[in-house]
C-alpha cells in the first residue's frame, strides 16, 4: 500500500514537471515568433488576401476608432484588412496601412473613406474610384493622400 502511494506521487510529480517544461517551451517559442497577442490573429470571415497581397497607405484627418484587423472593402466586398493605424511624426493626420488581395486592381486615383457597417456596427475602409481629381502619387510613393 505504501509502495503504491509513493509510485503514484512520483508519477504525478513527473507529469507536472513534463507539463511545466512544455509550457516553458511554448512561451519561448511564441515569444520568439513575434506573437504580441490576440490582435495578431486573423478574424474569422475576413478577406482572403491571396498569395501576393500588396500594401496600401492612406491618410485621414479622423480615423473614428478604426482598429487593426478592420475590413477593407471595394464595392462592399471585403478585399483586405487594416494592418496598422499610426500618427506619423510629420503631421496631424493618421496614416492607415492596409493589406489588399493581390488580385484586386485599384485605379491610380483610388479614394479611401471610412464607413460604418450599421448604426452601431464596425468601422471599415471603403476603396473606390476618386470622386474628384486627385494628384497621382509621386514615383516611388506607395500611398495615396485621401480626404476626410
Amino acid at each position: 500500500m505504501i509502495r503504491h502511494a509513493l509510485t503514484r506521487h512520483a508519477l504525478t510529480r513527473h507529469a507536472l514537471t513534463r507539463h511545466a517544461v512544455w509550457a516553458a517551451l511554448a512561451c519561448v517559442g511564441l515569444g520568439g515568433c513575434g506573437f504580441s497577442g490576440a490582435a495578431d490573429l486573423p478574424l474569422p470571415g475576413g478577406a482572403d488576401l491571396g498569395d501576393h497581397p500588396y500594401t496600401v497607405r492612406a491618410r485621414f484627418a479622423n480615423v473614428l476608432n478604426l482598429v487593426p484587423q478592420s475590413a477593407v472593402k471595394v464595392n462592399d466586398v471585403a478585399v483586405g484588412r487594416v494592418v496598422k493605424v499610426a500618427l506619423p511624426r510629420d503631421g496631424w493626420t493618421a496614416e492607415v496601412t492596409m493589406k489588399v488581395d493581390g488580385d484586386v486592381r485599384l485605379p491610380a486615383n483610388a479614394y479611401a473613406e471610412l464607413r460604418q457597417s450599421s448604426l452601431l456596427g464596425e468601422k471599415f475602409v471603403q476603396l473606390s474610384a476618386a470622386r474628384r481629381a486627385v494628384p497621382r502619387p509621386a514615383p516611388g510613393r506607395a500611398h495615396w493622400r485621401t480626404g476626410r
